[in-house]
């Protein structure tokens, strides 16, 4: 087959021209260029505030709620003391603490002023100091000790001696008071100073007299009525 044949071959095809295929890469970058600039025109649509909020809002709100309810809550104010390690026996010690417990820091204080105990006076300056740390840091008034015990502190054995060759041993004993400063709570009215136990009425029953025609079953050998 010869390069002639060929040629006229080729030119009876009749291949596509160049006009139409930059004709449609022209018509292609331009709807690219006018869909970008539609897309740049339009406003971006608002957040929706329910179902679509991120996880970092629900936390937000989540921590301001438990705040505002933390808000509403009634603080209870407190304070704690100790005292430091002085000599005395844990034993003596905790007869002052029992006498301290549920009273008001003004009347124990007064109670362990006219104390006869030798610790009673120690007891005293530690309640005036927390008495007053309490109303500087943390603005309490009209406190209470809810809570007052006895630690132990440090003990050390001495040797005693007795008579004839013979001798003994001395335990000296230290001890610490702490205490817990809570406000009194305000009282309502004068009902609520009762005592809530068993057959304790706001109200009693009007005496009856006994009836002697009713008969009397299990008598005691005491007057009960």
């Amino acid at each position: 087959m010869s390069i002639s044949s060929l040629n006229s071959a080729f030119r009876s095809l009749q291949p596509f021209k160049q006009t139409t295929v930059f004709n449609n890469i022209r018509a292609l970058q331009s709807s690219f260029s006018t869909s970008v600039a539609r897309a740049a025109e339009q406003s971006i649509p608002d957040r929706p505030q329910v179902g679509a909020s991120s996880l970092f809002e629900n936390a937000q709100i989540e921590a301001e709620e438990s705040l505002a309810q933390k808000e509403h809550k009634v603080i209870e104010k407190e304070y704690k003391y100790s005292t430091s390690n002085f000599k005395t026996s844990p034993q003596k010690l905790n007869m002052l603490a029992r006498q301290l417990r549920n009273l008001p820091v003004d009347e124990a204080i007064r109670q362990m002023q006219f104390s006869d105990k030798r610790s009673a006076k120690k007891i005293l300056h530690n309640l005036a100091f927390a008495r007053k740390n309490a109303a500087d840091q943390k603005g309490m008034e009209n406190m209470v000790i809810a809570q007052a015990w006895v630690g132990k502190g440090r003990s050390y054995k001495r040797i005693n001696f007795h008579g004839r060759g013979q001798f003994g041993v001395i335990h000296h004993r230290e001890a610490h008071m702490k205490f817990i400063f809570k406000e009194a709570p305000t009282e309502l009215d004068g009902l609520s100073e009762r005592r809530n136990v068993k057959g304790w009425k706001e109200s009693k029953k009007p005496w009856i007299p006994l009836k002697e025609t009713k008969p009397i079953y299990n008598p005691k050998p005491f007057y009960n009525w």
